[in-house]
């Protein structure tokens, strides 16, 4: 465990030589900045996320990339001020570049790490992308914190039942605040919103009239926020382990034509 996590913003480049001497693996944290009700900061997304990342970090000494924190947050419309989004396009485009620069800084194992539902897509078509471009030995991996295990969804989302993959300012992401940033919380301007589980689309202006998604937002507690926050980082901890030991498959053959003429001769013939 180092005595912090090991952060690249604050290292300078010829540092980072020696920190890719150490590991291959680097996390790139994706946050957001958009509406969080009337009682949550803008930055939530990005806030939550960075902090587990560091943490992480801390116990295992993985370094992590700057927050990358506008993203695709049109979603939230622009009915409540603040939102600053990104479109899913340029959002993908955008992490899909930072992945080139951060394996030619000499990284070959990167870890998207996400902090915002709306993301999900534009992550996955950024690493598609990316694992195109890139060369093959690099390994690219994605995932929201709060998907790290199925336990961790199911607590982070237990008041947002009725509307399946989506909450928001809810009694999850407002506890962790209160565990990480109390001083910027509102509780007094807390509110809860069951969602209606619609079969359509809608933005969070036809979905919630607070922004708020999550009927236990005003029971959040900062020691459900540390449960949550210990529940993220130990599971983080742990994929990282095995995402350092991992080995990738056997390489493309060198003689790609024989193969494929070889290949389809076995599986045509049925042996």
């Amino acid at each position: 465990m180092s005595e912090g996590p090991v952060l690249l913003g604050e290292r300078s480049w010829a540092e980072i030589v020696g920190l890719v001497e150490q590991d291959e693996l680097v996390i790139l944290p994706v946050g957001a900045v958009e509406q969080h009700g009337p009682h949550l900061p803008l930055l939530v997304d990005a806030i939550q996320v960075e902090a587990i990342a560091h943490e992480a970090s801390r116990r295992t000494g993985v370094p992590v990339a700057p927050t990358f924190t506008y993203s695709s947050s049109q979603g939230h419309s622009r009915l409540f001020p603040g939102t600053m989004a990104l479109t899913p396009q340029t959002t993908a485009t955008a992490i899909a570049e930072l992945c080139d620069w951060l394996v030619s800084a000499g990284f070959r194992k990167l870890f998207v790490l996400n902090g915002h539902v709306g993301n999900g897509g534009p992550i996955w078509n950024a690493l598609d992308i990316a694992q195109f471009r890139l060369p093959r030995e690099i390994s690219l991996h994605g995932m929201s914190w709060w998907d790290l295990t199925p336990e961790l969804w199911q607590l982070v989302t237990s008041d947002c039942t009725e509307a399946d993959w989506l909450f928001h300012a809810n009694w999850g992401e407002t506890s962790l605040m209160l565990h990480l940033r109390p001083e910027l919380v509102q509780m007094e301007n807390a509110v809860d919103h069951t969602a209606v589980p619609y079969t359509f689309t809608y933005d969070m202006a036809k979905f919630s009239p607070s922004g708020v998604v999550g009927s236990r937002t005003t029971q959040a507690t900062a020691e459900d926020g540390k449960r949550i926050f210990d529940s993220a980082v130990e599971a983080l901890v742990e994929r990282l382990g095995r995402m350092s030991a991992e080995v990738q498959p056997e390489e493309w053959p060198a003689d790609v034509a024989a193969w494929r003429k070889a290949a389809a001769a076995r599986f045509l013939s049925g042996s």
